[in-house]
C-alpha cells in the first residue's frame, strides 16, 4: 500500500471530520470532499501566489527600484540575472548578491602582508 497516498486518505477524512462539527462549515467540508484536500490546498495556494504577486508588483516594488538603482551605481557587477542565464550558469546568481562579487575580487587580487618578524 502507498504510504503517501493513505496518508492523504486519512488526512482528508480528519479535515472533513473537523469541519463537520461546526453547522456553517458544512458545505466547506462536502467542497473538500468533493474536490480531495490536495486540490483544495492546491486552489488555496494558488490564490496566496496571485494575491502576491499581485501586491509584489503593485506595492512593494515601485518601494524597491530607488534602493536597486543606487545598488547598480554603487556596485558595477550586481544584476539581477534572468531565469534562462541561471539555468545555463548557475553561479552568475553570485551577481545577484549585492557587493558579493567586489569581496570575492577584493580578496582574491589583494594578498594580505604576512610579517614574520
Amino acid at each position: 500500500m502507498n504510504i503517501k497516498k493513505w496518508m492523504w486518505q486519512i488526512t482528508t477524512i480528519s479535515v472533513v471530520c473537523v469541519l463537520l462539527l461546526k453547522p456553517e462549515l458544512v458545505s466547506l467540508a462536502l467542497f473538500v470532499d468533493t474536490l480531495g484536500l490536495d486540490i483544495f490546498l492546491l486552489l488555496i495556494e494558488v490564490q496566496i501566489v496571485a494575491v502576491g504577486g499581485y501586491y509584489f508588483h503593485t506595492w512593494f516594488k515601485p518601494l524597491l527600484m530607488p534602493f536597486y538603482k543606487c545598488l547598480l551605481k554603487a556596485d558595477p557587477y550586481f544584476f539581477i540575472p534572468t531565469k534562462d542565464s541561471v539555468g545555463k550558469y548557475p553561479m552568475i546568481l553570485c551577481h545577484a548578491v549585492p557587493f558579493l562579487m567586489l569581496l570575492i575580487i577584493g580578496v582574491t587580487v589583494a594578498k594580505p602582508v604576512i610579517d614574520m618578524a
